[in-house]
């Protein structure tokens, strides 16, 4: 965000700000103002034409005027809708203090009618962007100062120093309230950001989020998604709440247990993984527990087990056995020149299955050199000249694994000889990472669907495009659960 003028520097956050956030109440302010000058013009209009005043009954029906064709242009033209607030703003003040018809309007009707011009004026200020209200502010205060000073039959210094003080105070104070609003709009961004992230997690997990009563102990079921295994109705997992079991106590009760222990720890949420014992099945949970009005407990079923089962780990042991076998056979082979490219294509297709793999697993942070992980990746891709420019050094905290397998993506699917790449900061002082060549990009954007969730944990934002793609890191990475 521009700390001088306060707009986002990212055009698309700006432009969702203004529609979704902004145009709608600002349009019916807007409206609703216009309105209300509306009827106070009928009324003046009526009044000056009952009193037989020719002048004021001409300079109202024409600010009458004026204000129907405004408002009837920006209703169906919203894109002017900013600069007719301000156009209305100025217009409606400068029509009260230099052209209104005071004759037989004495000083306290005269004083009310200057508090509701002023309240309308800002009303419009504080519906308008801090730019707008900032250029109306300095303008209209400018124009009462002069208009006082060439009006006036005397000076009086005190007010002038006022007025001008009011000009920083008012802009101070907009800023403020500007920024505000601002800063919320990108806190409620980024708690989308993760909802979005956390609703495509949970899309192919078993979970059931459950509200606890404190005053009755009572567990209500307020969500089932994928729980066919265990039960399928809500009957059914309130029955599974009173028959499942951990540690020889039923579910409701050890549920219980952690709720107590997550108040009294005076935590904001509370996380743990245990292992439940329902009609001879072993489940691994995870529980979850927020504090709102009532606490909010989400179970996930990560992995169900029976008596009699395979022995995941160890198939899973030999899998990887095998794949590294491979890969040092084929390094071995690598070594004779009629054979390389046709090797090393094999060897990146089987680090690519074996990371493929890896992913489904723990997602292990690391720090890294960038720049001494892309000079090791390019090791596979002796057919490809590449050309690095370094204008930084930097180390980062990322997932190796995801990494490793979007760097290989990209490398599989060059389609020009030369490839540059480039790290540099951003503006923001984060590490960008640019890849600089031709590239088959419709299978590189599919790919990226394939692994969406990891590509919004990995990066604050990338742009792939035939000629370029580019990355940026975040400064940290906050992951919510230990595993996909």
């Amino acid at each position: 965000m521009n700390s001088l003028f306060l707009y986002f520097k990212d055009p698309r956050v700006e432009q969702s700000y203004q529609i979704s956030n902004q145009h709608s109440k600002r349009l019916s302010t807007f409206i609703c103002l216009s309105f209300g000058f509306l009827i106070a013009f009928i009324v003046k209009v009526i009044q000056s034409s009952h009193e037989k005043n020719t002048y004021g009954f001409t300079l109202n029906l024409s600010m009458l005027i004026y204000l129907v064709v405004q408002l009837i242009f920006v209703w169906k033209n919203n894109q002017y809708l900013r600069l007719g607030i301000i156009i209305l703003n100025h217009s409606v003040t400068i029509f009260f203090i230099a052209f209104e018809d005071r004759s037989g309007v004495d000083n306290q009707m005269a004083m009310l009618q200057g508090v509701n011009q002023m309240a309308a004026t800002y009303l419009l200020v504080l519906t308008g962007e801090y730019v707008d209200g900032m250029i109306t502010i300095i303008t209209l205060q400018i124009f009462r100062l002069l208009w006082g000073i060439f009006k006036s039959d005397g000076m009086q210094y005190s007010a002038l120093v006022t007025s001008t003080l009011l000009i920083l105070y008012i802009n101070y104070y907009n800023y403020q309230y500007n920024k505000a609003k601002r800063s919320q709009y990108l806190l409620t961004l980024a708690d989308t950001r993760w909802e979005d992230i956390l609703k495509k997690l949970l899309l192919q997990q078993s979970y059931m989020i459950l509200q606890f009563s404190e005053e009755n102990l009572h567990f209500s079921v307020r969500q089932l998604r994928n729980c066919e295994k265990l039960f399928k109705t809500e009957e059914e997992a309130y029955s599974f709440l009173k028959q499942a079991t951990h540690q020889n106590k039923i579910m409701q009760n050890v549920i219980y247990d952690f709720i107590r222990k997550f108040q009294q720890n005076n935590q904001q949420t509370f996380n743990n993984t245990f292992l439940i014992n329902f009609l001879k099945r072993t489940i691994r949970a995870e529980i979850s527990i927020y504090q709102g009005d009532k606490p909010t407990i989400l179970l996930l079923f990560k992995e169900f087990f029976y008596e009699r089962r395979i022995n995941t780990k160890i198939i899973q042991t030999q899998y990887d056995q095998i794949i590294k076998l491979m890969v040092k056979i084929l390094n071995r082979i690598n070594q004779y020149p009629i054979c390389k490219d046709k090797y090393q294509s094999i060897q990146r297709k089987l680090i690519f299955i074996h990371l493929i793999q890896n992913i489904k697993r723990d997602i292990k942070l690391k720090k890294i050199s960038l720049n001494d992980f892309l000079k090791n990746a390019i090791k596979l891709h002796s057919h490809v000249k590449f050309n690095f420019q370094y204008y930084c050094n930097p180390s980062i905290e990322t997932s190796v694994n995801i990494l490793q397998i979007v760097i290989l993506q990209i490398f599989q699917n060059i389609l020009s000889q030369n490839i540059i790449i480039r790290t540099s900061y951003t503006k923001e002082k984060k590490i960008r990472c640019q890849f600089l060549g031709y590239f088959s990009i419709e299978k590189i954007r599919k790919f990226k669907d394939y692994l969406e969730i990891p590509f919004l944990l990995l990066f604050e934002s990338y742009d792939l495009n035939q000629e370029a793609i580019q990355f940026v890191f975040p400064h940290s990475i906050d992951i919510p659960f230990n595993k996909f």
